[in-house]
């Protein structure tokens, strides 16, 4: 029986238009949208991949370099393709490696892999250690032309709803994106702690929002109100900036979702992280962010990726997770905000228990399928 090839790669751009507008510390949010990567063997089997970012750019990388490079080529030999566009697109660009590109290619030719052997990714990368995953609620953001008030009023309600659902949620932080300050900002972890009680895991993420000694005045407060852990304090920039707070504080200092491998590398040699957060759409695919896990593995640091796209990337990160052997019990991002491309997209959704535990996928590659009207509905016409 001869191995199939790759018969064809194909991008599909998404765009949902939100019905109220959200914020975080560096954008306003008005719509949602995603670059899917489909991938077919010359069997008809099908992979499909997510990238990171905006669809410009990266649809060109894939269409017009990417996919001249692998189609005709063994889609199982996933780790030498990874390499060889890797290799490439260095060449290619110099100062940057297109690792959004490279992410949503990875991962696509991942759940073909899985769908050709009847395996999951999860086996593939390694092994599946566990059939569920904690998950905390991501949501929470500003609301768009509400006075401070309003802002502390409903956050607080929408935490208290997801803290009942899941057990554990996610702040964001960062109000001078709507003309307040470091002080608004802990008295909204404040009232969402009120909100949720003393046994609910509370998490706050400022999306780089600080300096150095504005978020180590922050993270004090946010020692005092238990949080779990304090998200992108800093620019990604600032490697020496979370040393010193990775360093001075006792809250868990986390980031990675902006880093390459080689800089999530440093961060950990620094021990700048107390907890590591790559993207499996953004940092170069299942293959890097695997690499990245076992690093962190080696260094003693856990790992809970970052997740804000479709059913594909929560589909690749719950695999990815699976296999997470050093850690007891890992986390799970569960985006709560709106996307109608996240509920859309996926046939079935995904199980979450009442104690606030989603399931990993057991079907073959990422375990999903893809549903093709939701698809049509939101693909942007070229």
């Amino acid at each position: 029986m001869s191995t199939p090839t790759i018969r064809s790669v194909e991008t599909v751009p998404l765009r949902s238009t939100l019905e109220e507008p959200f914020g975080y510390a560096q954008a306003w949010v008005g719509e949602r949208t995603a670059l899917l990567v489909r991938i077919e063997a010359d069997d008809g089997t099908v992979g499909w991949g997510e990238c990171w970012g905006p669809i410009a750019g990266t649809r060109e990388t894939i269409t017009d370099l990417l996919a001249p490079m692998i189609e005709g080529e063994d889609p199982t030999a996933v780790r030498r393709l990874h390499r060889e566009m890797y290799d490439a697109t260095r060449a290619a660009y110099q100062s940057i490696v297109p690792l959004p590109a490279i992410s949503g290619v990875d991962v696509a030719l991942w759940d073909l892999r899985g769908k050709l052997a009847g395996e999951s990714v999860a086996s593939l990368l390694g092994g599946r250690r566990r059939e569920d995953v904690r998950a905390y609620a991501t949501g929470h953001y500003f609301k768009h032309d509400a006075s401070l008030a309003e802002q502390y009023d409903r956050i607080a309600a929408e935490a208290a709803e997801n803290a009942d659902r899941l057990g554990a949620v996610k702040a964001k932080i960062g109000l001078s994106h709507v003309g307040y300050g470091p002080e608004e900002d802990i008295e909204l972890v404040r009232r969402i702690r009120e909100a949720v009680g003393e046994d609910v895991h509370v998490m706050a993420d400022a999306n780089y929002a600080y300096d150095a000694a504005t978020a180590r005045r922050v993270g004090r407060a946010l020692e005092d109100l238990d949080v779990y852990w304090f998200e992108e304090p800093v620019p990604p920039e600032d490697h020496d900036g979370y040393a010193a707070l990775s360093d001075a504080l006792d809250v868990r200092v986390t980031g990675g979702e902006c880093h390459t491998p080689a800089e999530i590398a440093d961060l950990l040699a620094a021990g700048a992280l107390d907890i590591v957060q790559p993207d499996v759409c953004n940092v170069g695919g299942l293959s890097s962010a695997s690499d990245v896990a076992t690093r962190a593995e080696a260094a003693g640091t856990p790992v809970v990726p970052h997740v804000w796209g479709t059913p594909v990337a929560i589909a690749a990160s719950l695999q990815l997770i699976a296999t997470f052997d050093g850690q007891a019990e890992p986390w799970l991002e569960f985006d709560n905000s709106s996307n109608p491309l996240r509920e859309d997209l996926g046939i079935g959704g995904f199980d979450v228990s009442d104690d606030g535990r989603v399931s990993v996928p057991d079907g073959p590659g990422l375990g999903i399928e893809i549903d093709r009207g939701g698809l049509e509905k939101h693909r942007i016409e070229e």
